[in-house]
Parts: structure tokens; C-alpha cells; sequence
């Protein structure tokens, strides 16, 4: 038996002499017993296992897994010196993208090999995600080797806020209204915004000038910008305000005077521009970001490619699904009902919380959510060709059960699902069942879809500093849309409002920019795209029985219901 349990595989000696020859004599590479299995068994898939293309084959995986790694893509179980099965299995798949895009990227390891679209599905949860940090002084990602922790180091909070300000003060600075010609006539490099810091406003009283920082309040309650300088108090009777919603707590531009009383009297205020996805990517896309391994950008336009072929595949996000009511059960039989009639199989079916319109707070409730979910399992056994074909997901909202009320939220606690899982075919929970965290990820091949469920309307306009002049309520879903962008993250308060898990704050960022951003609120639903990233609201299921099912192929989504 190998290490892991599995059956280990026979590696005849000749093969295993080739093997061990292309990966250590050029490379000096060691590879792991299931390593050499794992080629053996891919090069007997193939019917290579004996013949002249063998050698060819697996030098075309070694020198795939040495590119990748010379290229600067982190690849879980590569050290750059001992290869594994793992590792090996993420080469191949990338192999698979390309022999899939372009016939000549085609190897004796690839011809007539289809690609395995469930190879590149994940659903990644904020607490087994990467810590990818920002180093300012290098202006660089890069992985953090030392695991996380619930209980947060006493400068976690300052080290998070000091990292948002680099990474959006860097977008700020990339951008083409910021980033002036190094040769041209002087009055046209004159006309490029320059950004000074608070500590460059001394001694420059009556002047004209553009900062940019974190709005705060002061222990006398009026409203401060802070940069890594220092802060200067603001006078925000004049200012006008941007597209956006302006709390405390956001990384804002201002634009305005320095008075004699030491006040920057601001004249207008907006938020940082937003990096599109693709830009973000060319600077970092060889980095492993939510632990679904690192797709370098060349391989973007071939996993799109790979998209544009299957249009009919598609996730269902339903959210507030209330398990105890039992009209909901009967609205989610109809449309499970309606899905295996048609014979249509969404690649995933998202269900987000509250899963109780009881509070757990009352007594007897945990007991009543437990048994609400096995209802939920009698209902699931009713199709087996969904449990067969989709990925079942689950989200928890602000009202759940959690082992802690802070963001990111952990997923439900294993003992109130206990009887759901126990309903269910063994296979299907191990496989196509997830438990995810608030907020959570699933990556489809070159998309990245966020999912967040949070009353986030309602805490932004509460906590509203600053609002555009005539803006009327439908404005408001684009304003929120365009906020949470351009800052770059699910929740841009200040920690008393929304209080956060520092350790995984990092699970909380919008950089680089998302393909696709559920924000799963009680406000009225909506979809609109922002540079880009397609964001909707799929509204509440409970009594209007309504959600929205999102296509990659096309980036859209499209809204369903339930007939009266």
C-alpha cells in the first residue's frame, strides 16, 4: 500500500529508469514514489508505457513542471526539488489547456486526450486559502509560509490597513491620469495628477492639493484623513462628492486647500480607480491566490476558450433560503422538479442563508435548524440525477450558527448537519458537497466568482459619510457596486462596525478584480457589470421563490422565479 492508503502501482524497471532519467539527469530533480506511479499510470492511459514515445512524453511533463516554476508559479507539491503526484497532476491539466487551445501545443502525453472541465471546478474556502501578502518596499506579492491564526498579532489590524493603502495607492499611481509621459512637452506633464502626502503639507498653507488616505474620525469626532505619514483634520462642508458611498473606513482621493487653520478644506472626493482583472493579472497572475492552483496568463485566453464551448453551463445562486418554512421546501422540490424535467443540470446550485427565519438564539432552535436540513436531504434523495451531475454548495449568512460572528465566517458547524449528510449517498458528500465559509470562491477555469452574503447596502448607507447630490435609489446598486471595486474589498468599515478576523483578512480582498461578485443581500436584487466584473443580487428566495443563474460563458446572468 502507498503512504496515503491508496493501491500502490508495479513501475516496471525500464520505465522507471526513463522516468527517473528525464526528470534527474537535466533537472536534478526527486521525485516521490507516487510521482513516478502517477507518470506510469498517465504513460498507460496513453499506451506510451512501451514505446519510442515514451522518453518524449515524460521530458515534455518535466520540462512543463520546470517552466512553471522558473516562471514563478507557486505549484502545491513542488519545492523546486522534490516532485510530487500532486504537483505533477496540476502540469498535466495545464498541459491538457494547451493541447486543448492549440494543436501544436499537442505532446504524445496529450493527443486525443479530452479536457476534464470537473479538473478545473473548485469551491475555495476563506480559511484554506493562501495568505498572499503585499510587500510595499518591493511592490510585490507574495505568499505568507506562516499559517493563520484566530487569534490575531496585537499590529494585525494597522498591518491590514497599512497594506490596503500600498495596494490601492499603486493602483492609484498605475493609472494613465496618474502616470505621466517621460518625455512630451511640459505643459502636457503638468496636467497629470500628483499625489502629495500629509506630511508634505507643512509650511503649505493657501495651496492647492490632492491626497490620498483612509477617512477617519477623531477622538472629537470630526472626520481625518490618515496616510503612513500621518493625518490631517478635514473640512468636508464644500466637498463633492464622487460616484460611490463614502464611510469611514475607506481609502479615498480629496482634492482641495490647505488652510491657515491646518484643515484641508476639501473641494471633491472620490474614490481610488479600479485595476481591471487583466491588468492585475499581468502583474501577479503567477501566483496561486485562493489555493486552486496558479493559471499563468498565457493559459487565460485557452480556459476561455474552453468556456465559450459549453455556454449551456451555468450556476444557480438562490439566497435566504429559510429551510424551516415549509414553503420554501416545496419551492426548491418545484425547481429541482423543473431542472431534472428539462434535463438541464446546472455545474452548481448555491444556497445561501439565513437557512432559519428563527433566530438561533432561541431556545430549542439548533434543534429545530438541524432537522430543517434533514428535511432538506429528503428533499435533495428525491433527484439523483442532480446529486449525480452538481455541486451542491452552501453559504452561511450573519444569522447562523458560526464559531465566531467576525468576517470571513466559518462554515455550519459539522454537528447541526450530521443528519443531513447521514441522508445522503456517502460518494455525493465527499465529492459534489461543500461547506463553505462567508465569504467564499469557486474558480470554473479562467473565471473567479465571489460569493458574499451580507446585508452590505443597508451597513454602507447607515454608516454613509458622504453621498453624491440628487442620487436617486436606483443609482444606489451601481454606487455600491463601483465602491466595493474601487476599494477593493467585500467590506470597506471600520473594524467597530464590521469587525473582522485579521488573520483572513486577506480572504476579504477584491484584488485582482473578480470575474463574477454575488453580493447576496436583502435589498431589491439587481445585475449590472462594472469594468468588466458582472455583480448581482439574486434577492430573497423566501415567499417570491427568485434567483439568478450565472452563465461564464457569456459573464451575464439572468433572472428566474417561480409562477404564482
Amino acid at each position: 500500500m502507498a503512504d496515503d492508503g491508496r493501491e500502490a502501482v508495479y513501475v516496471p524497471p525500464e520505465v522507471r529508469r526513463v522516468i527517473l532519467r528525464a526528470f534527474t539527469r537535466k533537472w536534478h530533480l526527486q521525485l516521490q514514489s507516487d510521482a513516478v506511479q502517477f507518470i506510469y499510470k498517465t504513460l498507460e492511459a496513453h499506451d506510451l508505457s512501451d514505446t519510442d514515445a515514451m522518453a518524449e512524453a515524460v521530458h515534455a511533463l518535466a520540462n512543463a513542471l520546470v517552466d512553471q516554476h522558473v516562471a514563478g508559479a507557486h505549484i502545491d507539491g513542488f519545492d523546486g526539488h522534490v516532485v510530487t503526484a500532486e504537483a505533477l497532476q496540476k502540469v498535466y491539466d495545464l498541459l491538457l489547456v494547451e493541447a486543448a487551445g492549440e494543436e501544436t501545443h499537442a505532446t504524445p502525453l496529450t493527443q486525443g486526450a479530452a479536457l476534464d472541465l470537473s479538473k478545473h471546478f473548485r469551491v475555495c474556502d476563506a480559511f484554506s486559502q493562501p495568505r498572499i501578502l503585499f510587500h510595499a518596499a518591493r511592490q510585490v506579492f507574495e505568499r505568507d509560509p506562516a499559517p493563520s491564526s484566530l487569534l490575531s498579532h496585537p499590529n494585525a489590524p494597522s498591518a491590514h490597513m497599512e497594506e490596503r493603502y500600498h495596494i490601492l495607492r499603486g493602483i492609484v499611481l498605475r493609472n494613465e491620469h496618474f502616470l505621466p509621459a517621460l518625455t512630451g512637452p511640459k505643459a502636457e506633464r503638468d496636467s497629470f495628477m500628483r499625489l502629495t502626502t500629509t506630511k508634505h503639507l507643512l509650511g503649505r498653507q493657501g495651496e492647492h492639493c490632492l491626497l490620498f488616505g483612509r477617512l477617519s474620525t477623531a477622538a472629537d469626532g470630526s472626520y481625518t484623513l490618515e496616510d503612513t505619514e500621518g493625518q490631517v483634520s478635514l473640512d468636508l462642508t464644500q466637498a463633492l462628492a464622487g460616484e460611490g458611498i463614502f464611510t469611514e473606513g475607506a481609502y479615498v482621493l480629496i482634492e482641495g486647500e490647505y488652510t491657515h487653520t491646518e484643515q484641508l478644506r476639501a473641494w471633491a472626493i472620490g474614490h481610488p480607480p479600479s485595476e481591471r482583472r487583466e491588468e492585475a493579472r499581468a502583474l501577479s497572475g503567477h501566483l496561486d491566490w485562493y489555493g486552486a492552483g496558479a493559471v499563468p496568463v498565457k493559459h487565460v485566453p485557452l480556459l476561455r476558450a474552453q468556456e465559450m464551448q459549453h455556454p449551456d453551463i451555468c450556476i444557480a445562486v438562490l439566497s435566504d433560503v429559510h429551510l424551516d418554512d415549509p414553503a420554501t421546501l416545496a419551492h426548491l422540490r418545484a425547481i429541482l422538479q423543473g431542472y431534472q424535467d428539462a434535463d438541464f443540470m446546472p455545474l452548481a446550485i448555491v444556497l445561501c442563508g439565513h437557512f432559519s427565519s428563527t433566530p438561533v438564539e432561541v431556545a430549542g432552535a439548533l434543534d429545530s435548524y438541524a432537522a430543517s436540513f434533514a428535511r432538506l436531504a429528503d428533499v435533495m434523495l428525491r433527484f439523483p440525477r442532480l446529486l449525480q451531475s452538481c455541486h451542491w454548495i452552501f453559504v452561511p449568512g450573519p444569522r447562523d450558527p458560526a464559531a465566531t460572528p467576525l468576517l470571513p465566517r466559518p462554515r455550519i458547524p459539522a454537528p447541526l448537519v450530521q443528519r443531513f449528510e447521514r441522508r445522503l449517498p456517502r460518494d455525493f458528500c465527499e465529492s459534489r458537497l461543500h461547506w463553505m465559509s462567508n465569504p467564499c470562491r469557486i474558480v470554473y477555469l479562467s473565471q473567479d466568482i465571489v460569493i458574499f452574503r451580507d446585508d452590505i447596502m443597508s451597513k454602507m448607507l447607515r454608516n454613509a459619510i458622504l453621498l453624491k447630490d440628487d442620487l436617486e435609489a436606483s443609482d444606489l446598486q451601481k454606487h455600491l457596486v463601483s465602491t466595493l471595486l474601487d476599494q477593493a474589498h467585500l467590506c470597506p468599515l471600520p473594524p467597530q462596525v464590521r469587525p473582522i478576523l485579521w488573520e483572513y483578512a486577506h480572504a476579504l480582498r477584491l484584488y485582482p478584480m473578480p470575474s463574477a461578485l454575488v453580493l447576496a443581500d436583502k435589498y431589491d436584487r439587481f445585475e449590472l457589470t462594472y469594468e468588466k466584473c458582472h455583480v448581482f443580487n439574486p434577492g430573497s428566495f423566501r415567499g417570491r421563490a427568485c434567483w439568478t443563474t450565472y452563465y461564464p460563458a457569456t459573464g451575464h446572468a439572468e433572472r428566474s422565479e417561480l409562477p404564482e
